[in-house]
């Protein structure tokens, strides 16, 4: 479909125009800019929202081709999953390009962001609208690089720092996924999307154990890639430093969508490179269990604003793998009750309305964690405008007698924490349902044919379900120490909090409309989830290949019967502990009173750092020595094989001796001359012995000779002579042949 083609092109081409007008236009060039982006922005977001509708209307959904670009073509294409993340990404775009507005208008680097920040959006859209692995990898690639100048924007050492982790992170990333395409491509003969389902299931079906291992190595390879840009363990050692360093749109698009671009790529590797695998899914829940676990445990222990909500947004990658991985385990399952007895598949239509819970709920927290945390990080900034920093201990007090803040804070925290009537109760209640009703299931089909051959045990989804709550509650726990920080406490100096109070005209308006509408949809999806949620979600997931399983999904489900409202209330209970156990007592009053006075700390400990002394510790200590081992070795081995030869077969001879005058004949007859001269002195006894020099002698006699041979060859009758020996001697020749 070429509009998909075009809605790629348009940022690209509004790029080249903002950098021509920055050029030409001397006056008032920030602000003209910061309203092209704006513009640029709002129609690419008609154009996306255009598309959708074209769509339900009916219309024609195809693939364009733009041939000979890097060999194999770029390919694009329409599908409702595309469409709908188009159209978040074009929103994200508008909102905080009209947040930046105002909250940049005062940078020194604005144009250079804005021309970024319309590269990134190409490359962004480029990547959900593509038709193939190629083409999502050149944008995913492109995207990596224009991104990382908004991780560097402020130049600070902080923010180089954290720009060349973010930088290196992304290159070694883009080489898995390239080397995994070069073996998907070997595997199975195509990298489109719409063929490589099909092959890959052929291979499959043939039992064909080599292609089945490359696939899980180019799988391994692609999900190093995709991951690090997800933020998931253990490739997520960018993601605290970059956001916390990245001006807050841009930290707020970095979380809300660039993030995304790596659970897509997740996605599309589980669905069409090992479709139906249950180990590679079992692989992706337990990623996912680690990251969300991990990414809470260490949002609560912040003491940065910012670096919680970093974590915040891993914890939450972490949930969406959850779901990522549910729908491959659950795949499995479908795949192996489809083959088997009567008894067993009776169960086939249970299965598909979990797997359907799973779907729904891991596209839903998609959707939702991009709303909040689009809200979210644009209210830190308008935070960081007015105090300069994001410690908590800065911060403190400031959200008070601000009744918007406060709203859209609450709004977008409590959803993100799964409370009910929230937007993320909703997904979060789908996703702890799939994961509890196929515990379920697992434990009903125990003793069956079916059973062995799964990927996944009662027992383990038992304990995947209780950290999942716990994680959850987690979520609870470190919006709460912010809601609290923020809107209850108090800053510690009376002075400050008065002028915090004080401060009304804290945002603008542009600022204010751009959250307000992002916070918007947050109980709107909560409240209505089967007229918002549901149908959102099913129009995306339904032309993404799996229409066939969730036709099966008929049964209404529920969202706040007193089961389901259950796993919210422990995660609310969970988070209402740690909150009091960790934050208040821990992070706040500590071992002594005085430090209660100091304000909050960081209980996290500093050395447990997989960025500083795991990766960096490697890469630039561990790998070169090890490398300098290696290279001694070989170098030496080398040494040794030279010297071994120098005295065997390429054996030492002595230098010739260069004589000071003559020739080795003239030295050799001046030597024998003299030592017959002392010969004879010595047989006739007789004394007075005085050496000729007989060798000196020689050695000028023939200097002489050579020279006046070369004067005569040099004179013209030497010449003359020569060419009568040659005139006579052919004479002669001719004389004897006739």
């Amino acid at each position: 479909m070429r509009d998909s083609f075009w809605m790629v092109l348009y940022p690209f081409v509004m790029c080249a125009f903002v950098w021509f007008v920055s050029r030409v236009r001397a006056k008032d060039r920030k602000k003209v800019c910061a309203l092209i982006m704006i513009l640029a922005s709002a129609v690419e977001l008609a154009a996306a929202v255009n598309l959708v509708l074209c769509d339900l209307r009916g219309g024609a959904v195809g693939v364009c081709e733009l041939p000979a670009v890097g060999g194999l073509g770029l390919h694009f294409m329409y599908s409702g999953f595309r469409g709908i993340f188009g159209v978040l990404t074009a929103f994200a775009w508008f909102v905080t390009a009209l947040f930046s507005y105002e909250y940049m208008k005062n940078d020194a680097n604005v144009i250079k962001y804005d021309i970024f920040n319309l590269l990134t959006l190409g490359a962004t859209m480029g990547i959900f609208y593509a038709a193939d692995l190629f083409t999502l990898f050149f944008f995913f690639e492109i995207m990596s690089f224009t991104s990382f100048v908004w991780v560097a924007h402020r130049r600070t050492r902080e923010a180089l720092y954290a720009a060349g982790t973010y930088l290196g992170i992304a290159i070694a990333g883009g080489m898995a996924i390239l080397m995994g395409l070069f073996i998907v491509h070997g595997v199975l003969g195509t990298l489109s999307f719409e063929t490589m389902y099909e092959n890959a299931v052929m291979v499959m079906s043939n039992g064909s154990k080599g292609g089945v291992t490359w696939l899980y190595v180019a799988a391994g390879c692609m999900f190093v890639g995709f991951g690090a840009k997800a933020g998931a363990f253990p490739v997520h050692v960018w993601l605290p430093l970059s956001y916390t360093e990245a001006p807050a749109p841009a930290a707020a698009l970095l979380s809300a969508i660039l993030s995304k671009t790596g659970v897509f790529g997740i996605l599309l590797v589980t669905l069409d490179v090992l479709p139906m695998q249950g180990s590679w899914g079992a692989f992706i829940l337990m990623t996912g269990i680690v990251t969300m676990v991990l990414g809470g445990i260490r949002g609560v222990t912040s003491g940065n604003l910012k670096t919680t909500l970093a974590y915040s947004s891993m914890s939450q990658i972490g949930f969406i793998l959850t779901g990522v991985g549910m729908q491959s385990l659950l795949a499995e399952y479908l795949r192996l009750a489809a083959g088997a007895a009567p008894a067993d598949g009776g169960t086939f239509g249970e299965i598909t309305k979990v797997f359907g819970m799973a779907v729904n709920g891991t596209c839903l927290h998609m959707l939702n964690h991009s709303l909040v945390k689009l809200v979210l990080f644009m209210a830190a900034g308008v935070i960081f405008a007015q105090v300069g920093s994001y410690e908590l201990n800065q911060v403190r007090g400031f959200g008070r007698k601000k009744p918007f803040l406060m709203a859209v804070f609450v709004l977008a925290a409590a959803g993100v924490g799964g409370i009910p009537f929230l937007n993320g109760y909703v997904s979060k209640t789908l996703l702890h349902e799939s994961i509890a009703e196929y515990g379920a299931l697992l434990a009903v089909s125990a003793g069956s044919p079916v059973q062995p051959m799964l990927s996944a045990t009662a027992a383990m989804m038992r304990v995947v379900e209780g950290l999942f709550l716990f994680s959850g509650g987690l979520t609870v726990a470190y919006m709460t120490k912010l809601f609290v920080v923020l809107f209850v406490e108090k800053n510690t100096d009376k002075k400050v909090q008065e002028a915090y109070e004080a401060k009304k005209d804290y945002a603008s308006l542009g600022s204010r409309l751009a959250i307000g509408v992002c916070a918007l949809p947050i109980p709107l999806i909560g409240v209505l989830p089967d007229l918002v949620a549901k149908p959102v979600a099913e129009y995306g997931l339904m032309r993404f290949g799996l229409s066939y399983l969730l036709e099966e999904q008929h049964e209404h489900i529920h969202y706040y019967s007193l089961k389901n409202l259950s796993g919210a209330l422990i995660s609310i209970a969970v988070g209402a502990a740690v909150y009091f156990v960790v934050v208040r007592l821990l992070m706040l009053k500590g071992i002594s009173s005085e430090r209660k006075e100091e304000g909050y700390h960081e209980i996290f400990p500093a050395w447990i750092n997989m960025e500083k002394y795991v990766y960096r510790a490697v890469l630039y200590t561990a790998v070169p020595f090890v490398l300098g081992i290696i290279s001694r070795i070989l170098d030496s081995i080398v040494d040794i094989a030279v010297v071994l030869l120098r005295k065997t077969v390429y054996r030492d001879r002595p230098l010739p001796y260069e004589l000071p005058e003559g020739n080795r004949v003239t030295h050799r007859v001046g030597t024998v001359m003299e030592r017959a001269r002392l010969l004879y002195y010595a047989v006739m006894r007789k004394e007075g012995y005085q050496p000729k020099n007989y060798e000196h002698r020689f050695a000028m006699k023939k200097t002489d000779f050579f020279e006046n041979l070369r004067i005569i060859e040099c004179s013209l009758s030497f010449g003359l002579f020569m060419f009568c020996v040659g005139l006579g001697l052919t004479m002669i020749y001719l004389l004897v042949v006739n």
